[in-house]
């Protein structure tokens, strides 16, 4: 766990020390979207590999499909509230 906080906050500097290079941040930005492929599938190899995971897949996917169901709806009430504050005080519609 502190390998990957050390990681973190070492490529966090270097990265704040050549954000002014436009090049590395043009390859950078193209680059991004594949590594997050990547490592998507690589998640998602590692839980298909895992024999615990898949046996509780129907009670865990049924309770993480309810949480972020509930989360894009708490979000939509929490912007629909926010929008409406906003107008009922004097806000551009």
């Amino acid at each position: 766990m502190f390998k990957v906080l050390i990681l973190l906050l070492a490529s966090a500097a270097v990265g704040y020390v050549l954000r002014r290079n436009s090049g590395l941040r043009k390859t950078l930005s193209l680059t991004t979207p594949i590594t997050i492929f990547v490592l998507l599938f690589m998640f998602g190899l590692s839980i298909g590999s895992n024999e615990s995971i898949l046996s509780n897949i129907h009670k865990d996917g049924v309770k993480a499909g309810a949480i972020a169901l509930l989360g894009v709806a708490g979000s939509i009430a929490a912007t629909t509230a926010c929008i409406k504050l906003t107008n009922r005080k004097g806000g551009k519609k």
